[in-house]
This record gives C-alpha cells, structure tokens and sequence, in this order.
C-alpha cells in the first residue's frame, strides 16, 4: 500500500504539470480565453487537493479527482 501513496504522490505533479502545460497552450491557441480562467482554478483546486493529501488523504484525492474532472469537462 505504500508503494501505491508513493506512485499516486509522484504521478499527481506530473499530471498538474502536464494539464498547466496543456492550458498554457490552449490559452495561446484560441479564441475562447473567458473559459481558460475555470481551467486555471480547476488547476489550483488540483494543488490545493495535493496539498491536502499530506495532512488528509482521502479528502485530498477527491479534492484531485474532482478538479481533473473539471478541467477535463470544460
């Protein structure tokens, strides 16, 4: 169980660095920019969720799973 928390520990920021990547370019690309700022808070609620995680685990990967949903959807 504990070498699951570390991979989930070590995926989370590479997955935040890949969606803050993907939104810089989105936001260069289009037209639409009003719509990139909720990607934008999708991404901080990301962070804040993996923050979380340290203290509390399971609020923490819902507060994660939550915002890459949201940012997915938009």
């Amino acid at each position: 169980m504990k070498y699951l928390w570390a991979a989930v520990n070590l995926l989370i920021p590479a997955l935040l660095l890949f969606l803050m990547f993907s939104t810089w370019i989105g936001y260069i690309a289009e037209d639409i920019r009003d719509l990139y700022h909720v990607k934008w808070a999708a991404i901080v609620l990301i962070m804040i969720g993996y923050t979380l995680n340290f203290k509390k685990r399971l609020a923490g990967l819902i507060m994660v799973a939550v915002g890459v949903a949201a940012w997915f959807l938009i």
